[in-house]
């Protein structure tokens, strides 16, 4: 009975999605808008709701119209900026603003390698009267030298975005990654920013795997919904989110966001997560036999997660929001499907306030503050696993889960066109743990928080300037410190672990990069980083390595 609930739950959430009057779909994360954006919202020149990416093509084109009445107060460069992004929206220009298009009508021909009239060009695109889509191949060649061995990375698929009628739009980007050969190390693979794996194919000679990124979706004037397959991050932070982050790969989830007014803005999540722990109850056999290899047939424990938050602006330029989120496992409940509901009394109620039944809860927040110091960007996210009031400041009794990340960003200082940005995280010993294995912050067995792990701290700093259009430089730094990691029980006894317990990893780092993009999707990047790991030994002294990794990419598309 419940099962059929849910599914007419979903079932009318779809139904409504496909009957408004509105389409929309989501620009990817690794796009250069999100940050030109950012640094025009830091300098007041537009409001600007970042929290929670990626956004919608059609608040980015608004955003970007928005400024076109603004051009005085833009730097050259910016103007230069300005006019190239927006030869990117020529769909949303044409539905959202049509008395203001410069663009063709609407025409039931295919373009294939041509221009449209603002001069972007694409490889394959449509603009009839039902659809309109832009299809576009993706291709990445990467080599580079990881600790003076060589390396090669080739990636290739293909994009498609646009609006089905006046009620749908979709997006689908599908890529398949070959890598040579195949790289182990922890700092490479688990210790990094970089996103997480489903392997398909694997050996010492080279990994494979896939990456799939879809969603259908819908607006209407008051807010939007969407299902689909993406990464998402919540959080202001550059180098890595405390609360969800692109460490994990993209998992399959519905979302709704609800702006009834200008000043309040509610998101709401829920996912199905890949759990890695099998059913031990699922074996039966299979018609296939060997005598090496179990060939029984098995399932996989169901995960989800369920994540909601509010986000209030009182002032312009000025931001606070407060969330929640559940990890919970075994089968969909319908609690965690209402998107109001508070989470954590829903947990209560449906384990009997057992802890072994229960779910795993989180609470969140964060504030941000825009050009109230000129040109600047301050913001602070804090994250409780776990929280015991009670015990906060007795050493005896201390027992609390948490995580912080405090950060700036300064644009045009103290010359144009150059940006500062600082970031300092903190993540408390058994932050994103559960003794449960189906209940921990994870998916795929990778962290969905912050990819330092529990019990660490960085501090993050980097100098980007922007030359020219499409071409910027930038040098950054970081310093982490890491201790044991609380896993299995360890999480668990009262007074907590001291922040750093165990032996210790120190981690300095020193990069330089330069990207360029060149024309719309053909990037060239080169980057250096230089890595200093400090392990402690025994007897608590320091034994160092370094690794160093020259990289050069050349892409079309991603």
């Amino acid at each position: 009975m419940t099962n059929k609930i849910i599914k007419s739950a979903l079932t009318f959430l779809f139904v409504f999605t496909i009957s408004v009057n509105a389409q929309i779909v989501y620009e990817p994360l690794n796009s250069d808008i999100y940050d030109f954006l950012e640094r025009l919202a830091n300098k007041g020149l537009i409001e600007y709701y970042d929290l929670i990416k990626p956004l919608p093509r059609k608040y980015i084109y608004n955003k970007l119209y928005e400024l076109s009445s603004k051009k005085e107060k833009l730097t050259k460069l910016e103007r230069s900026e300005l006019a190239y992004y927006m030869q990117d929206f020529a769909f949303e220009q044409k539905l959202f603003h049509p008395t203001h298009s410069k663009y063709e009508k609407i025409v039931t021909k295919p373009k294939l390698f041509k221009k449209d009239k603002n001069g972007r060009f694409r490889i394959y695109s449509y603009n009839g009267d039902k659809l309109k889509f832009n299809f576009t191949p993706l291709l990445s060649f990467e080599t580079g030298t990881w600790e003076k061995k060589k390396y090669l990375q080739l990636r290739y698929g293909i994009e498609t975005e646009g609006y089905l009628g006046k009620s749908v739009g979709f997006n689908f980007q599908f890529m398949n990654n070959r890598e040579e050969p195949n790289i182990k190390d922890f700092v490479w693979n688990r210790f990094s920013p970089k996103t997480g794996r489903n392997i398909s194919l694997a050996d010492n000679s080279r990994v494979e795997y896939g990456e799939v990124y879809v969603n259908v979706s819908a607006d209407w004037d008051w807010g939007s919904f969407s299902m689909g397959q993406n990464l998402t991050t919540w959080g202001y932070a550059e180098n890595g989110q405390i609360v969800t982050s692109t460490k994990a790969p993209a998992f399959p989830a519905i979302r709704l966001d609800v702006y009834p007014i200008e000043w309040l803005h509610f998101n709401y999540m829920h996912g199905w997560l890949n759990s890695d722990v099998i059913d031990s109850n699922s074996f039966y056999t299979t018609f296939r036999h060997d005598p090496v290899f179990n060939t029984d047939r098995f399932n996989w424990r169901q995960k989800f997660i369920a994540q909601h938050s509010l986000t209030i602006t009182p002032t312009k330029g000025l931001d606070l929001s407060l969330g929640e989120s559940v990890i919970y496992a075994d089968r969909l409940e319908m609690s965690y499907l209402i998107p109001i509901m508070f989470f954590d009394q829903a947990d209560e109620f449906i384990s009997r306030d057992k802890n072994r039944a229960g779910s795993n809860t989180q609470f969140f927040l964060a504030a941000s503050s825009r050009n109230h110091i000129p040109n600047t960007h301050i913001w602070g996210s804090f994250y409780a696993d776990e929280l015991t009031p009670e015990g906060l400041f007795d050493p005896e009794k201390q027992y609390y889960k948490i995580a912080f990340t405090l950060g700036s960003v300064v644009v045009d200082f103290p010359i144009n066109n150059l940006t500062l940005r600082t970031e300092y995280t903190k993540v408390y010993p058994a932050a994103y743990r559960h003794f449960i294995p189906t209940l921990t912050y994870e998916h795929s067995s990778y962290l969905l928080g912050h990819w330092l792990g529990d019990n660490a701290d960085l501090v993050y700093v980097n100098l980007t300037y922007r030359i020219l259009r499409g071409l910027k430089v930038k040098i950054w730094g970081q310093m982490i410190r890491k201790g044991a990691e609380s896993l299995g029980d360890r999480g668990y006894q009262i007074p907590m672990d001291p922040f750093l317990y165990g032996l210790r990893r120190n981690y300095k780092y020193l990069g330089f990069e330069i990207n360029y993009e060149m024309l719309h999707d053909i990037k060239f990047d080169f980057q250096f980083n230089y890595i200093k790991e400090s392990r402690q030994q025994s007897d608590l002294s320091f034994k160092d390595k370094t690794f160093r990794q020259l990289l050069l990419r050349v892409s079309y598309g991603i």
